[in-house]
């Protein structure tokens, strides 16, 4: 049995009951942990919002032991600990720290990396510690393409994960499972029956998509809701072809059900310099969509979790009040290209 395995069996209980009773103030902690290992980043992807967010504003930083100690609380009753943000987690100082103590807390640990930091040493480091998921930020497999949009080869991908399929076996381990974070715009459609593909043929369990979201009027042409009859063909396609190939596809707004959003229920979302954020989209400063709710260098997690913020989400979502005005422009909960644009000044 895992560690702490009947403190989050009870917390599950309660988060459950936290939803059916409608309560604004939580008697659960939160099911899901989003941690930043760090927003600094080894790679220059031309759609990151890293280019063009206020440096001052967001200036580099990485997890502190002290920003894992704080989480112990909620480690010992989550589910699952991410380690993504808007930086490469591998290269996070403390990275393999936040990794060791949510496997101690028994956590289900899910990794998203670009792969350009993950050679042998790194990849036996993850087979060692069971890490449950490992994320390859991959949204085409051409090798013009992929470098373009991600400063990789396709070449390096493939040596990883062949590395990475020896390691498992030579230690008799499933894990850790693989997916591709995919950005969907209108220039990587033509990619995604090549994807299926290639994921397939190398053991891939899932692909995950989201759309682009565009952080300047330079992006706004790329999305590919400026072509709403070719994506969606493209992503009709995309079902066909994964489930053919026994991929599981994660499409966007997968997660809400009925309009309601699931992230201020059972996320916390804690960047590298320990700031927390009720949702995943809007996780860094700027004039426009900025959502910081307290910092847990300065007050408990649990404090934070039924701070005024997280209670008014609750209130909007469960009571049917009137969500916020960020929230009336998230892309998890309108598909639409408005909800995707979205300009920073």
């Amino acid at each position: 049995m895992k560690p702490y395995a009947a403190q989050k069996a009870l917390n599950r209980e309660l988060q459950e009951a936290d939803v059916r009773l409608r309560r604004v103030v939580f008697e659960s902690n939160p099911l899901n942990l989003i941690v930043e290992p760090t927003n600094r980043c080894n790679a220059h992807c031309p759609i990151c919002a890293r280019h063009f967010w206020d440096r001052k504003a967001n200036p580099p930083a990485d997890l502190k032991p002290a920003t894992i100690h704080a989480l112990r609380e909620f480690m010992i009753t989550a589910e699952t600990v991410f380690a993504f943000g808007h930086g490469e987690p591998l290269i996070g100082r403390h990275f393999w720290e936040l990794v060791r103590s949510a496997k101690e807390y028994g956590c289900r640990v899910e990794v998203t990396t670009n792969g350009l930091a993950l050679g042998p040493a790194e990849i036996d480091r993850l087979v060692e510690l069971d890490v449950e998921v490992l994320n390859l930020s991959l949204d085409a497999v051409t090798d013009a393409a992929l470098l373009a949009r991600r400063g990789v080869s396709i070449g390096k991908i493939e040596d990883v994960l062949r590395y990475l399929a020896e390691r498992r076996a030579a230690m008799n381990s499933p894990r850790p499972e693989v997916g591709f974070a995919v950005v969907l715009d209108r220039d990587n459609l033509d990619e995604l029956p090549g994807l299926v593909s290639f994921a397939a043929d190398l053991f891939v369990r899932r692909l995950l998509i989201n759309h682009l979201v565009a952080w300047d009027e330079t992006l706004h042409a790329r999305s590919a809701y400026q072509v709403p009859e070719q994506m969606r063909a493209a992503l009709d396609d995309l079902q066909t072809r994964a489930a053919a190939r026994n991929l599981e596809l994660i499409l966007p707004f997968a997660a809400v059900h009925d309009g309601v959003c699931p992230h201020p229920l059972q996320m916390f979302t804690v960047r590298a310099n320990g700031e927390v954020w009720p949702c995943c989209h809007a996780v860094f400063r700027n004039e426009r969509y900025s959502y910081p709710v307290g910092n847990v260098h300065d007050h408990a997690p649990r404090s934070i979790w039924n701070g005024e913020a997280y209670q008014a989400l609750r209130r909007a979502f469960l009571c049917a009040g009137a969500p916020p005005a960020l929230c009336r422009v998230c892309p998890l909960l309108n598909d639409e290209l408005a909800s995707h644009l979205r300009s920073l000044k």
